[in-house]
């Protein structure tokens, strides 16, 4: 007869979707207390085949001996085990990169071998840490969610239970567990939240931690109930790769910052720019002059251009020049020019015709870049920039088609007036395709 523990994680299992009748499942285990108890509750609840996987960085004595000892357990059970052993330097941000490097081992394992899920031992005590975590440092709504029961094929059918629960459950059994000692590391930020901020909840209020859990599980199905709404309004201001200034700001502010929540998300950028106060500063925008330009974390940008609020991932290495042939196309980040065989005609925004020439590259403006203008004279890309709305700091991210160092396109904006091929004459098409 199962446990109480198993039978609330196979309710959440079922509630929340998470293993289909028959699926082959792999669980990544390191041989702490919370893996431990995934796998053997996934083995004793689940219909399906399940495989273990332990992934070792190799970053301190002993974790060898722990992989080892986590992928022997799991053949007692008369499990399939695997071992990935990616490499990592140490230096800033190592947390982050060590999980983002065990998900990607994971995953790949999971293609490799035809595994329909993966399953991870997040804990409700899990979740109490990400959810303080983020309001701590600046959250909305969606950071208030923490971790969803199930991302694709990524499972946590843990998160019903706490960590003293998986504890007390490997000690009843007698299953030996291992521990890292980097859990107890005060350096990290999710450290100091496990072992100061939750006990001292667990002062005020002994459910505090599960409390806190249920109250993001609660948010995310409230979440499910908005998001029709949410996805009407995004119809209703999205232009272009943006949102109209004027239709978002007829939104009431909730939904106001939802939307700008979920541009930022579609842009790529880092979580921390859709936090209370970066948000605040790209909601101000809507009171701005054209052109208007706000901070928001990490580098990303929120920008105001010709009546629209873009979102702009923080600046990368630079880019090298992308060959366009004709016919073909390049790409500059998000902006994709198309280039044909045609003949000459008006110039358009998005379309213009220039006569044949050498070898054609997308690039980004450089200081420098001029344009030849139609009554004689160049004019400096910059300036061509500025006079169509593009923000200071994003001239030196725009795209120019250039044959050798001459400017011959700046896509939506000008052509060189010396290059634009005769109506009717042969010439190359050139063409911004839509965001």
């Amino acid at each position: 007869m199962p446990s109480s523990l198993e039978a609330r994680v196979a309710a959440h299992c079922r509630r929340a979707g998470l293993l289909p009748p028959g699926a082959p499942v792999l669980a990544m285990v390191s041989g702490g207390p919370d893996s431990t108890c995934l796998l053997h509750v996934l083995a004793a609840i689940h219909d399906g085949p399940v495989a273990a996987l332990a992934v070792d960085h190799g970053l301190r004595p002993g974790s060898a001996a722990e992989a080892r000892s986590a992928l022997d357990g799991a053949r007692a059970l008369g499990l399939a085990t695997h071992l990935a052993t990616p490499a990592l330097e140490r230096g800033p941000g190592l947390q982050e990169r060590a999980r983002a490097a065990r998900l990607e081992a994971a995953h790949r394992a999971a293609a490799d071998h035809g595994y329909a899920r993966v399953a991870t031992g997040h804990t409700a005590s899990d979740q109490a840490e990400t959810v303080l975590f983020r309001l701590a440092r600046g959250t909305g709504r969606d950071g208030a969610l923490g971790m969803a029961p199930r991302r694709g094929d990524l499972v946590r059918p843990l998160l019903c239970v706490t960590a003293a629960e998986t504890r007390a459950w490997c000690a009843g059994r007698g299953l030996a567990v291992a521990r890292d000692p980097s859990n107890d590391d005060p350096a990290f930020a999710r450290t100091r939240v496990r072992h100061g901020l939750l006990p001292a909840l667990a002062a005020v209020h002994p459910g505090a931690e599960a409390n806190v859990a249920a109250f993001a599980e609660r948010l995310r199905d409230e979440a499910a109930l908005l998001e029709p709404l949410v996805d009407a309004a995004w119809d209703r201001t999205r232009r272009g790769a943006g949102l109209d200034a004027r239709a978002l700001a007829a939104e009431p502010p909730a939904m106001r910052r939802l939307l700008l929540r979920r541009l930022a998300a579609e842009a790529g950028l880092p979580p921390a720019a859709s936090a209370a106060a970066p948000l605040a500063r790209a909601l101000a925008l809507l009171d701005g002059p054209p052109g208007a330009v706000a901070d928001l974390a990490g580098g990303a940008l929120a920008a105001l251009v010709r009546g629209v609020v873009i979102a702009v991932p923080p600046a990368g290495p630079p880019t090298a020049p992308a060959p366009l042939g004709v016919p073909g196309r390049a790409a500059l980040g998000a902006v994709v020019v198309r280039a044909t065989a045609g003949r000459g005609a008006p110039p358009e925004p998005g379309r213009v015709a220039v006569r044949p020439g050498g070898p054609l590259t997308l690039r980004a403006a450089r200081a420098g870049d001029r344009l030849a203008l139609a009554g004689g004279g160049r004019r400096a890309v910059r300036r061509v920039l500025a006079d169509g709305g593009v923000p200071a700091p994003l001239r030196d991210r725009a795209p120019v088609v250039a044959a050798g160092e001459r400017v011959v396109w700046v896509p939506g904006h000008r052509a060189a007036a010396d290059l634009l091929a005769p109506p009717g004459a042969p010439a190359v098409l050139l063409e911004l395709e839509p965001a």
